[in-house]
């Protein structure tokens, strides 16, 4: 019976939230873990006495320093040095906006796409996006602007790829 409730509690689903994490000397964006229907709060005011580090997936690190980058897939970070815990606005602006692209609300899409591109406007994606987005409500002049500084921002290839195919299209 232990072990059965081990096992359930091992696998909880839980959701991902994407977070930018400042600490005296570094800027941390990654995914904390959140139990379902739990809110980020919940698990940054858990008992630190029994949970003293928090943990991150998928995590980007940049020293405040030298500004060097570092990517790595799990990282656990000690509360004590946690200054500041924020919301990711771009990952989430993003993502809304690819949601709606894919239930072709183009408009509400829009808003999302530019969002990201505020939040973060050296991000190829979401550049890419915003032009998608302004090309399906016929921004034309803007959608080329966008995906121009798409490629600018050396995308993956999959999306320069899209970039350049819109960019090909706009000008035919």
């Amino acid at each position: 019976m232990i072990k059965t409730l081990l096992e359930a509690v091992m696998k909880t689903h839980k959701e991902k939230l994407r977070v930018i994490i400042y600490t005296p000397q570094h800027r941390i964006k990654g995914e904390v873990h959140l139990y379902e229907n739990s809110r980020l709060t919940d698990i940054l005011n858990a008992d630190t006495a029994t949970k003293d580090f928090l943990p991150l997936t998928n995590a980007h690190l940049t020293d405040l320093r030298d500004q060097s980058v570092s990517e790595v897939n799990f990282l656990s970070i000690n509360r004590k040095f946690i200054e500041l815990v924020l919301e990711d606005d771009e990952a989430i602006a993003l993502s809304k906006a690819k949601d709606l692209i894919g239930k072709r609300k183009f408009p509400e899409a829009l808003q999302f796409a530019d969002r990201a591109v505020r939040a973060s406007p050296g991000n190829a994606e979401a550049h890419y996006y915003l032009g998608f987005c302004l090309a399906k409500t016929n921004d034309l002049k803007g959608a080329k602007t966008a995906f121009e500084k798409c490629l600018k921002f050396r995308p993956t290839p999959e999306i320069a790829k899209q970039a350049e195919d819109a960019l090909h299209t706009l000008v035919s």
